[in-house]
């Protein structure tokens, strides 16, 4: 019987070894990268923060490589500072693959669409390539390779797009190990060349990948320790073809790294405390984002347990962690060859120590180590390690599989059930994923596009987009205020004109102080700090006026009630709350000595609806004739506010809602603006 199974196994196993990995990409693209760009491919990853700020470095590179913008570094945003782009990851390496898309007539967030679907069948085949150059067997490798580029803890980095290429670290790990065995210079020249190419995809993933290569090649000595002690070159020549290949690597590197010496030299490194709270923790790796269908009971234990816990979903599933457990098992009891062994020991012990170096055990972490090595200091996403240690968790599984199926029948069996488990183990929910409409992203470009054109001028080397805004909590208004200056920014790449606003990893001088504010000072401080005039700039909002001066209000009715504006109720402005919160804040824009407009806490400006009984409501981001109000000083501290019907607003003492219907100033239309706070 067993003969016969043997038998019978063969032709399967050549089988499964072209099915299982055409299989399981078709099933990981189909159920992860493609299902999470939603029916009509309209959605895209992430928030309209960091997905957009990447679509614009593809888009700026576009444009450079068309002829459309003359630098690459210096990128027309946060005008007039130079090298911006090196402030950020470039995506330089795979840029070139968007440009493509967009030559084939895609607009900017469709080629994004599919620079993403490029990306996840790179990391798939690439990872296959290695595995199955390093374990022989196709199956397997699909599996890991599955893992590496499907598996959820890509769940917990959709929203970095920037660390979506990651497909040269397979490929560097296998010609690392390649040369580890040889010493051959050719294999030390193909890592390096690996190497550069993944700093130019992403400068991120370029150090962590020499991170993870690093413990590769001292695992691999402390493994063959024997054969390194008696390693006694003979010629000099093996010596010097290495420095030859560092020193080439050294100069195909340096026209991307230049950029950001400079960054470095003007604006300084970080400090350790700064990327502390971003290291992995135990818990890190045992902790999963709740789209991770069979894992979700793990997505609880850790929410809101430490800073950025967010960031930290780095659970590999249950079967790479069931390989590493296995690991002394393998080394002692399986029939497998040394040269297998080998690689199981040294990855194993590759992936303990890489693991070990990069985590915080409360405030413990030998990462303060590797953080003194020349260009560490420079990362503050720490937790990002994921995305290579991903590659040990891959080979380690495949490794271990291929050790323990030495047999012709349990390859078979381990070719049917573990692609099956493989998939659904790594189910992703993509309904729980963070994902934004790109339809409605490019509304709203297009809006300030239209108000960019609108106050357009000639004379100015540059825009400052400046909208007029409500009153939010600190987190809510960060949020927005990062949209905010992402839609400007790629309004402006629109028209292909500079602007001041900008969204990046570093903020030079006092460019945060505008990125606040948003106002004549800051800018004119931004303007000083960079030794030019603010003459020069036009400042652009959504109201096409100018404003005076902007202050924060609360209003305290007639009958001694705040008005507030209610969302649950229409979006209109009642005058029955006894203390002032979010809501019953406004912003007073002062147009003229005598013209005001008032901004809600929704962004939403306070008008008067003609048609519904001259009620006051905030239902339009767009300022009209409805919106402004002349503010009448009255005694005591109170005003008559005056809209453009010609009537008062007024409190109607009946529903307590604002309406503009007084003829004249009497009692219910006295109003007194209050600073809140105070």
């Amino acid at each position: 019987m067993p003969s016969f199974l043997s038998r019978l196994a063969v032709p399967l196993n050549k089988m499964l070894a072209v099915a299982v990995p055409v299989l399981l990409f078709a099933y990981g693209t189909w159920t992860f990268p493609l299902a999470m760009l939603g029916d009509e491919r309209k959605l895209l990853p992430g928030d309209l923060g960091d997905s957009r700020f990447n679509n614009y470095i593809l888009e700026h590179f576009h444009q450079y490589a068309t002829g459309s913008v003359d630098s690459y570094w210096d990128a027309p945003f946060m005008y007039p500072y130079k090298n911006v782009t090196a402030l950020s990851d470039n995506l330089l390496g795979t840029a070139p693959l968007y440009s493509l898309f967009r030559h084939f007539g895609f607009n900017r967030e469709s080629a994004y669409q599919l620079w993403i679907l490029a990306l996840f069948s790179l990391n798939y085949i690439c990872c296959f390539i290695a595995l199955v150059l390093w374990s022989k067997r196709a199956a397997l490798s699909a599996c890991g390779a599955y893992v590496f580029a499907f598996g959820i803890h890509m769940i917990g980095q959709m929203e970095h797009a920037q660390v979506f290429p990651k497909f040269m670290v397979p490929l560097a790990f296998w010609f690392c190990w390649q040369w580890l065995n040889s010493g051959r210079a050719k294999h030390l020249f193909l890592t390096a060349l690996a190497v550069v190419y993944q700093f130019y995809c992403g400068v991120y993933l370029g150090f962590m990948l020499c991170y993870g290569l690093l413990f590769l090649a001292l695992a691999y000595g402390l493994v063959d320790f024997r054969r390194i002690a008696r390693y006694r070159p003979s010629r000099w020549q093996p010596f010097a073809k290495g420095v030859g290949v560092l020193m080439i690597a050294a100069v195909l590197l340096w026209p991307l790294m230049k950029p950001y010496v400079e960054v470095s030299d003007a604006i300084g490194m970080r400090t350790f405390e700064e990327v502390k709270a971003t290291i992995p923790r135990p818990q890190s790796y045992f902790f999963t984002h709740p789209g991770a269908l069979s894992w979700r009971s793990l997505s609880e234990h850790s929410q809101f347990g430490f800073p950025e816990w967010w960031s930290h979903f780095h659970f590999m599933g249950a079967l790479p962690w069931i390989a590493i457990l296995l690991l002394p098992i393998v080394l002692w009891k399986s029939g497998a060859d040394v040269a297998m062994k080998k690689s199981v020991a040294v990855l194993g012990v590759a992936f303990v120590l890489s693991t070990f170096f990069c985590l915080r055990i409360g405030d413990f972490t030998l990462y303060e180590v590797i953080f003194k090595l020349p260009g560490f200091s420079a990362m503050r996403a720490i937790d990002r390690i994921i995305n290579v240690q991903a590659m040990y968790f891959a080979a380690v599984m495949v490794m271990v599989g291929a050790a323990v199926t030495t047999k012709a029948w349990t390859r078979t069996l381990i070719g049917v059930c573990l692609p099956i488990l493989i998939g659904v183990e790594n189910k992703v929910d993509v309904n729980a994923l963070k994902r934004y409409d790109k339809y409605a992203a490019q509304e709203l470009v297009d809006r300030v596009v239209l108000d960019l054109q609108l106050q357009h001028d000639s004379a100015a080397r540059a825009y400052a987009y400046t909208p007029a805004r409500g009153v939010l909590p600190f987190a809510e208004d960060h949020t927005r205020t990062i949209h905010m200056h992402l839609t400007a920014m790629l309004a402006a790449q629109q028209l292909g004109v500079p602007i001041v606003n900008a969204y990046s990893g570093s903020y030079p001088g006092n460019h945060m102080t505008f990125w606040d504010r948003q106002d004549q000072r800051s800018l004119d401080d931004w303007c000083a700090f960079n030794g030019t005039s603010s003459a020069d700039i036009r400042i652009v909002n959504n109201i096409h006026r100018s404003i005076l001066n902007a202050d924060t209000i609360a209003l305290l009715a007639p009958s001694a009630k705040y008005v507030c504006v209610d969302p649950p109720r229409g979006d209109r402005a009642f005058a029955d709350r006894t203390s002032v919160g979010i809501w019953e804040t406004f912003v007073r824009l002062r147009l003229s000595p005598t013209e005001c407009a008032f901004v809600a806490h929704t962004d939403m400006f306070l008008s008067v609806e003609l048609h519904r009984d001259s009620a006051l409501v905030a239902t339009t981001d767009r300022l009209g004739d409805m919106g402004v109000f002349i503010v009448e000083e009255q005694p005591v501290g109170s005003v008559a506010i005056r809209a453009d019907n010609g009537l008062y607003v007024a409190l109607d003492s009946a529903s307590l809602r604002l309406v503009a219907r007084a003829a004249t100033v009497n009692a219910s239309c006295l109003f007194r603006p209050e600073r809140p706070g105070r």
